[in-house]
């Protein structure tokens, strides 16, 4: 099928053909004459690559052009979100359209989102926005949900289930369109969204799979060819020299942090032999570029060390500008290999002609366990890019010829494992219930098991949904204890419930936090790291374990504030272990208050930049939600507290600092020497003479006339501490972008 014999507005005709598409591929083929273009509802299984973008694309411009509207564009990251709007927005601008990215703060009814024509947003941002019950829902005439197999992950699943269950129940004439990788129980998904389904294996570029063993592949079909060299023990040294001498990119998948930063350091060399001059003057440049960004760690100094050489690494652990860096420059060939963990190939797009897979097992539950199929398959995807490749290669490396056996049976010839609804459990269903309340869709208990049968879950349970009712018991016990739903029914929502509900908290955590407060509200003075450590114990925060060298620092913390925790039980070593995890949690959080570097904070918890980036961000949001707990209840010392940590929370600073950090471009750091030069509050820097402010580290001429002439505040430390409003910016994303 060619785009010109679409019926499809002529201006995105033009673009997609000057962008050198001028047929559709198969799949896409295929959606077009199922009804895409129709407001047909449809669930596209296809791998990766093979143009579920492009069908988004066709299904929210040809329904927005005809027939009005908003269209909803849910990705499960926020990185991938980021890449859709960059995309759609290019085909908006064409054709009048307006696009909005919405992935921050979940007590944010995002107002400003109201006249955009598309919004992109995470899964759990609509469901909030759906939650504050903004005006505009009705408006919605299709809606994108990418990566819709992710409805399998315990974590992350039954938010996507509950919000495509929502727009099926309040938006009958609603387009759906669920892209997915190919599952093998697609057809289920499709039948419980009432869809059609484009099932197909169909690539861009051919998919070779294959098993490496001792400097030989075998492939999924049996065919042997010899790759690499035999001499290599490690297997990607050589099979990633052998690709990039064919001016390839490679992609090196191992299964922890530290794998993938040794990974790198031990290819570094190797690959900067093979680069030319100009393109290592590029490569310095953007290690230059990692250098300036951010705090100075060992981590970004090793990134920027193998970057240099043409190779980077890609976790969680660094923070989000420089994987942005990395991301941007291996798009650009200009980095010619990323070791990662699997999380990447999860995230955005970013494929190399061949993908070496390290390792398909992983320490887990106390025991070393194989990776499911589907996600070795999305590490596989990622090897082919489309105009670059002539093939794309995925290879798992094997220490012996049984490995390779098990490992050909098992991952390259297996098919993917079924997806299951993980809405039926009690810790899963206490928000959406409380949910379901606020919005008067439940009020008891028969309604709500209707509500439950609705779902993905009760599609797949229709003759057996008794299983879920003592869950569901619980959560009604739960709720109704907390408080936050009334005693009886038919059940209706409290103020308290009300406001838990449009914070988007775990009602556990709610009713931890209140009963908290609740219980120190006569108290002296708390230090803030008790108010820490009681957020720290809720379950919206990730636990971490501790490290045997790190209890003597937690031990003497939690003498120091014997008498003063809140709420603790240490009957159960279990107890005893939750407890001491929130107060690694609790520490790590009071080091960056009191102006800690990233790289002391990782050296004394073992928390690398990124994790500290994204515990600050849950945390921020936890403290908000706290305040405003403090809020309804009218416990004002508590809602002074929680407004002065929050904000020192953004900046990582001591409560002396509060004012100086408002001045433009003065972060941290900058205040800190600003401080302690003397200039302990605004009215000292407005009286300072420009040039000696200039004269402090990292002030400058410019920085110190920048200063002095944006300053219009006179605000004084003591003034400006009581009067940080209740409800501050909870998404850190902007600072720490």
């Amino acid at each position: 099928m060619k785009i010109e014999d679409l019926k499809f507005d002529e201006r995105l005709k033009t673009k997609l053909i000057n962008d050198g598409i001028y047929e559709l591929y198969p799949p896409q083929a295929e959606a077009v004459e199922k009804g895409l273009l129709e407001s047909v509802n449809q669930v596209v299984a296809i791998p990766t690559a093979s143009g579920k973008t492009l069908i988004a694309i066709m299904a929210i411009f040809s329904s927005l052009l005809k027939n009005g509207g908003k269209a909803i564009y849910l990705a499960p990251l926020r990185a991938l979100a980021s890449e859709k709007y960059t995309e759609f927005k290019e085909f908006a601008d064409l054709v009048g359209l307006s696009v909005a990215i919405s992935t921050g703060d979940l007590d944010e009814q995002s107002g400003w989102i109201k006249n955009a024509n598309i919004i992109i947003a995470t899964n759990e941002k609509f469901d909030s926005i759906i939650r504050h019950q903004v005006d505009w829902l009705n408006d919605i005439r299709v809606v994108v949900s990418d990566e819709v197999h992710l409805i399998n992950d315990a974590s992350r699943g039954p938010v996507l289930e509950v919000v495509l269950s929502l727009i099926r129940r309040n938006l009958p004439e609603c387009q759906i369109i669920a892209l997915s990788a190919t599952i093998n129980n697609a057809d289920e998904i499709a039948e419980w969204l009432e869809a059609e389904l484009i099932l197909s294996t169909w690539r861009p570029v051919d998919l070779k799979e294959g098993v490496w063993e001792n400097g030989t592949v075998t492939y999924a079909n049996g065919k042997k060819k010899q790759l690499g060299d035999p001499r290599d023990k490690t297997g990607y040294i050589s099979l990633t020299t052998d690709m990039i001498s064919q001016n390839g990119q490679v992609l090196v998948f191992a299964n922890t942090r530290k794998s993938t930063v040794k990974t790198a350091m031990d290819l570094k060399s190797k690959v900067k032999s093979l680069i030319n001059n100009n393109q290592l003057g590029k490569l310095r440049e953007i290690a230059n570029q990692i250098r300036s960004t951010g705090e100075k760690t060992e981590l970004r100094t090793k990134l920027a060390e193998v970057v240099e050489c043409g190779v980077a690494f890609h976790h969680a652990g660094l923070v989000s500008r420089h994987r942005k860096i990395v991301e941007q420059a291996f798009k650009d060939r200009i980095i010619k290999v990323i070791t990662a963990s699997p999380t990447l190939a999860a995230g955005v797009n970013i494929p190399g002609r061949r993908v070496v897979i390290r390792n398909v097992t992983r320490y887990s539950q106390g025991y070393i366990q194989p990776i499911p199929v589907l996600e070795y398959k999305q590490m596989a995807g990622r090897a082919g890019r489309p105009q670059y490749d002539p093939y794309g290669e995925a290879i798992i490396l094997a220490k012996n010829s049984s490995e390779k056996n098990q490992y050909l049976d098992r991952f390259v010839r297996a098919d993917t494992e079924l997806i299951y609804s993980k809405l039926g459990t009690e810790p899963a269903m206490r928000s959406h219930i409380l949910s379901f309340i606020a919005s008067e869709y439940v009020n008891d208990f028969d309604t709500a098991m209707d509500m439950i049968a609705n779902t993905f879950y009760g599609y797949q349970n229709e003759d057996a949904l008794f299983l879920v009712e003592e869950e569901i018991f619980k959560v009604f016990e739960i709720l109704t204890e907390s408080k936050l739903i009334s005693k009886d029914e038919p059940y209706q929502i409290t103020p308290f419930g009300k406001r838990v509900n449009e914070l988007y908290l775990d009602p556990l955590s709610a009713r931890l936090i209140k009963v908290g407060l609740e219980e120190s509200i006569d108290r002296d003075k708390l230090a803030d790291i008790i108010y820490l450590q009681l957020l720290s114990n809720t379950p919206d925060l990730r636990s971490y374990s501790v490290r045997q060298k790190e209890m003597d620092i937690l031990i003497d913390t939690y003498n120091k504030y014997e008498d003063d925790w809140i709420n603790i039980n240490h009957e159960t070593d279990y107890e005893e272990d939750i407890f001491f995890s929130s107060l690694k949690i609790a520490k790590t959080l009071d080091m960056w208050l009191n102006e800690k570097s990233e790289e002391e904070i990782n050296n004394t918890f073992g928390i690398a930049s990124g994790d500290l980036h994204s515990l600050l961000n849950r945390m921020a949001w936890l403290v908000h939600s706290a305040n405003e707990i403090a809020r309804i209840f009218d416990w004002k010392y508590h809602k002074k507290a929680l407004s002065r940590i929050n904000k020192r929370i953004k900046y990582g600073i001591r409560a002396d600092l509060l004012p100086l950090v408002e001045l433009s471009n003065v972060g941290r750091v900058r205040a800190r020497t600003l401080y302690d030069a003397g200039y302990t509050n605004i009215e000292k820097i407005k009286n300072a003479d420009e040039k000696q402010l200039a004269k402090l580290q990292g002030i400058g001429a410019r920085l110190a006339k920048l200063i002095i002439d944006n300053l219009t505040v006179d605000d004084t430390n003591d003034t400006f501490i009581e009067n940080i409003p209740d409800k501050t910016q909870t998404t850190l994303d902007a600072f720490f972008e």
